[in-house]
């Protein structure tokens, strides 16, 4: 979905990347954990405001974030493709 993507990008000038994945057992372990949106539609410009206030929140953390409002909905982004996939898979 384009504008969560295009979110992550504005918020991020570093990232080159961006992945979601569908992972119910990310989803479940870390949500609340791990920086986690509101409970927000996905596809919405309130989703993309959430992922906006995650990514400046947070820039030390790992480039994830967990999309309350999209059961099993996780991104990763990073300045390349390996990063944000060694992202998940560390996790």
């Amino acid at each position: 979905e384009s504008l969560s993507h295009a979110a992550i990008y504005e918020a991020s000038p570093d990232t080159n990347v961006v992945v979601h994945i569908h992972s119910k057992y990310l989803w479940d372990k870390y949500l609340n954990e791990m920086p986690t949106t509101d409970l927000v539609p996905y596809g919405t410009p309130a989703m993309a405001k959430e992922l906006i206030r995650l990514v400046k929140d947070n820039p030390d953390s790992p480039k994830i974030i967990i999309m309350a409002g999209h059961e099993e909905g996780v991104i990763v982004y990073g300045k390349t493709l390996k990063e944000a996939c060694l992202t998940i898979m560390t996790l």
